[in-house]
């Protein structure tokens, strides 16, 4: 009952009310009324009968086989179905307003007598209940329960339900929007689309290749329903099949109002409010599809006169109608409306107006030089944004060697260098479009701050904070630069602050540019303000504001499957799982990662790849769950020490190796993780990192280490008191450690701090602080982390070293790959595993993965 357990709680509370005798489960056809009618049956003592329209002019047809077929008097009839359906039963009608006659007297007459209930299936239209059970429906005893279409989130777990996978959002976005959360259409679009090939299923989930069919008996179903009706009704139903939808002024201003109302008498279109549309969302595609080129135009040709009557005018949809209709639009209208489209989030519509503004003038770059400028930028950025980036860098490629040295020449260089940076994560290729571009100007020429900004983004995914903001101080707060490219700017400045640990100045920066945004009209392109919710949401995760990053990154998520951008609602579904890993709500975050790494895949973008393994992986040996080994096979890859926030991968891979009970490997992964962290002055990283150490309890020099890093965030002094608190055994300052994670919003760190707490002390101190370790716990699942599992472990017979290696053996390392991880020689390996092998009274290394090793 995915999506319904409210519903089917409802209907069987109603049942067991003894006030009731009838309840009325209504909706529109295909919601799954029978599912839920069938639930109901299977947990409540149930008689069923099925109303079956073809035969309702049979009488007793939806009770036949419940009646002795040689009864003949109604009264005995009645008496046998009273007899199948015991006291205390329900009899469970599928489709009651479809019974016969007889059938439907006999049902009511049932549920008349006390301890029997009645429980049917109601189909309604716009919510309006037939006319043959009007009557039933308004006793006093009845009880109504309307069934909605699913809601989106709901359609997200049905499909992926019917997917047995997750699956990419745009793909369950497509499907709710066309189906309109109606179930049985749900399936029928998914069962085409499987069919054909249009869903594929990668390491990461589903995602489509190409757009989802129509299913076939959807196709042959509309003409059934059109054949026979007069024409003004199949005019009508044309005209509504280019839109899907229309409201009254439109149908009326068209001459199709009585058209419209034949198509509602035939249950083809429906009125809701002062809005008419089809009964089926996918009917409008069906009818489209089988028009001709000629007979869309005409069509098409009606609307846009429609639309050029109406006040105000919509310059997008008269310009889009004016294109479908065959009509010629210049290239600066169609570049306006392209820019207002990509503005508003309407990004197919975008890319069809600026390829438009390409393509169909000739010459448009040596007649229209700055119009087809302005939409190779529209095109290629929002290729970029919905995951082409190879189609973004041929177009804005072509585009440069159109365009002479200039400010135009230098903002398509800049958007190519994005491009390629953050849609390829191609450093070097990306740099080099910086020096051939640069070299085509004049030392002093007036475009030195543009390439300069797209350095400081370039030095900020390297991981070169100083050299970052060096060179942005010299730009200044880019007063006068184009929006995208001031956008650019302070992401890099933000990534930088954040890096080396000025986390507050990090969120201060991006938020200054949201707030700048409202009043940029067409200029701010949807992209450009998710993309700068995204970063907030980073810095404020850094910063130590958990709820409020979650929070940040879900409307850049929202926002962005709105509009269409996959980039971005990739990179925002990882900012969530990350605040929600940080949090302690760790199955919220296996569930946000999921959901950017199947949307990231399918876009070939790596980094976001490696961030959502991350903290898909982190999640996972947080609950002591042994993560998928693909999942850390990848991010032992070299590529995955590449790139923005690399810094994620030794933590995931920590947690990882900890499930497997390699707590020495644990400890030293983390370690290796922070030594690079420290060289590559990444502050907020290694703070991370050695807070993870302490989780870890290797505690040994991170006091001192979190003291030097300390950058004033709420994150930074909660982990500098816990490290205090750890060392000194201070239950004090334990629990000031515990209250002030309990304020960056991790029930998580909070329950950790509160146990060790309770560790050290003794008395009604301990007993307080462990139950308040407990009900942090509780918030977030009871995870098995080391901090909260108890008492530390008993003295090893291993040294740490013996027990390091003993454990790169059990894992399948050989002894040369071990002297190379721990920079040690063969023979210096040799003699730990021997003493190890003495101490543990072994003398082999299948022994040795067979011993446990590291769970003891």
């Amino acid at each position: 009952m995915v999506g319904r357990a409210q519903e089917l709680g409802d209907v069987l509370a109603a049942v067991r009310d003894p006030r009731t005798g009838v309840v009325l489960v209504t909706g529109e056809v295909g919601v799954g009324k029978t599912r839920l009618l069938d639930a109901v049956s299977a947990a409540l003592p149930a008689v069923r009968a099925w109303g079956t329209r073809g035969l309702a002019h049979v009488p007793l047809a939806a009770l036949a086989h419940l009646v002795d077929p040689a009864t003949t008097s109604l009264a005995n009839m009645v008496a046998q179905v009273l007899r199948a359906v015991p006291a205390g039963a329900i009899l469970a009608v599928d489709d009651l307003d479809g019974c016969d006659e007889v059938s439907l007297a006999v049902a009511v007459r049932v549920a008349r007598d006390a301890g029997r209930t009645l429980v049917s299936t109601v189909r309604t239209t716009d919510g309006r209940v037939p006319a043959v059970v009007a009557e039933l429906a308004a006793a006093s005893n009845t009880i109504v329960l309307p069934v909605a279409p699913f809601d989106r989130t709901s359609t997200e777990q049905l499909v992926e339900t019917l997917l047995d996978g997750p699956v990419d959002a745009g793909v369950v976005d497509d499907v709710w929007r066309r189906t309109g959360g109606n179930a049985l259409f749900v399936t029928q679009l998914l069962d085409g689309a499987r069919r054909s090939g249009a869903l594929r299923r990668s390491a990461a989930g589903w995602h489509a290749v190409r757009p989802l069919p129509i299913p076939a008996g959807l196709r042959s179903l509309l003409p059934t329903r059109l054949a026979g009706l007069p024409d003004d009704a199949v005019a009508a139903a044309r005209f509504l099949a280019a839109i899907g939808r229309a409201n009254d002024g439109e149908i009326e201003h068209a001459g199709h109002l009585a058209g419209i109302e034949h198509l509602v008498g035939h249950g083809i279109a429906v009125w809701a409010a002062e809005t008419v549309r089809f009964v089926h969302p996918l009917f409008a595609e069906v009818l489209w599809d089988d028009l001709s080129p000629a007979r869309r135009r005409a069509v098409l040709r009606e609307h846009l006169a429609v639309a050029r009557s109406l006040a105000p005018h919509d310059h997008v949809r008269c310009t889009m109608l004016s294109l479908d209709a065959g009509e010629a639009v210049e290239p600066a209208p169609l570049l306006a409306a392209a820019r207002v489209a990509a503005a508003g989030g309407a990004t197919d519509v975008a890319v069809r107006l600026a390829r438009a503004c390409l393509d169909r003038v000739p010459d448009v770059w040596a007649t229209h030089h700055e119009a087809a400028v302005g939409a190779a930028l529209v095109l290629a950025v929002t290729l970029w944004e919905t995951g082409r980036a190879d189609e973004a860098g041929t177009v804005l490629r072509d585009a440069l060697e159109r365009t002479p040295p200039g400010g135009d020449a230098a903002l398509l260089a800049v958007t190519l260098h994005k491009v390629i940076l953050w849609g390829h994560y191609d450093l070097p290729a990306a740099q080099d479009v910086l020096r051939q571009q640069f070299a085509r100007y004049p030392a002093g020429a007036p475009v030195g701050a543009l390439f300069a900004v797209a350095e400081v983004d370039a030095l900020a995914y390297a991981g070169m904070p100083d050299e970052a903001l060096a060179l942005a101080s010299g730009i200044g707060d880019g007063t006068g630069l184009p929006l995208p490219v001031r956008t650019m700017l302070a992401t890099g400045r933000s990534n930088a602050l954040a890096h080396i640990g000025r986390t507050a100045e990090a969120v201060a920066v991006v938020e200054e540019l949201l707030d700048q945004i409202a009043g940029a009209g067409p200029e701010a392109a949807a992209g450009t303000r998710d993309k700068l919710l995204v970063y907030a949401s980073h810095a404020l995760r850094e910063h130590g504001r958990f709820d409020d990053a979650a929070r940040t990154a879900e409307r850049a998520y929202d926002n962005s499957l709105a509009d269409g951008v996959v980039f971005e609602r990739a990179w925002a579904a990882v900012c969530v799982g990350a605040a929600r890993l940080q949090a302690g709500h760790l199955d919220d975050a296996a569930l946000w990662a999921r959901r950017s790494l199947v949307t990231a895949s399918a876009a070939g973008m790596t980094d976001c790849t490696r961030v959502g393994l991350s903290v898909l992986t982190a999640a996972y040996g947080s609950r002591g769950r042994a993560p998928d080994q693909a999942w850390v096979q990848h991010l032992r890859s070299p590529e995955a020490g590449l790139g923005f926030l690399r810094h994620t991968v030794p933590i995931a891979l920590s947690w990882a190796a900890h499930a497997e009970g390699h707590h020495a490997v644990a400890r030293d992964v983390l370690r290796q993780g922070q030594a690079r962290a420290a060289q590559e002055r990444a502050v907020a990283a290694e703070s991370w990192i050695l807070h993870e150490r302490l989780r870890m309890r290797d505690g040994a020099g991170v006091r001192a280490r979190l003291a030097e890093l300390a950058g004033g965030s709420p994150i930074s002094a909660a982990r500098l008191a816990l490290a205090t608190g750890l060392e000194r055994a201070s239950p004090e300052t334990l629990l000031d450690a515990a209250a002030a994670f309990e304020a960056t919003g991790s029930p998580l760190y909070a329950a950790e701090a509160a146990a060790a707490a309770a560790q050290s002390a003794t008395g009604r101190v301990a007993a307080a602080a462990r139950r308040r370790a407990d009900e942090f716990a509780r918030r977030v699942g009871d995870p098995p982390t080391p901090l909260l599992a108890g008492s530390p472990a008993p003295a090893d017979r291993l040294t740490s070293r013996e027990r390091l290696v003993a454990e790169l053996a059990a894992g399948g390392a050989n002894n040369a790959e071990i002297a190379g991880r721990l920079v040690l020689s063969v023979r210096t390996v040799e003699n730990h595993l021997s003493r190890a092998y003495a101490k543990l009274g072994i003398t082999s290394r299948a022994e040795l993965a067979r011993s446990g090793l590291g769970k003891r």
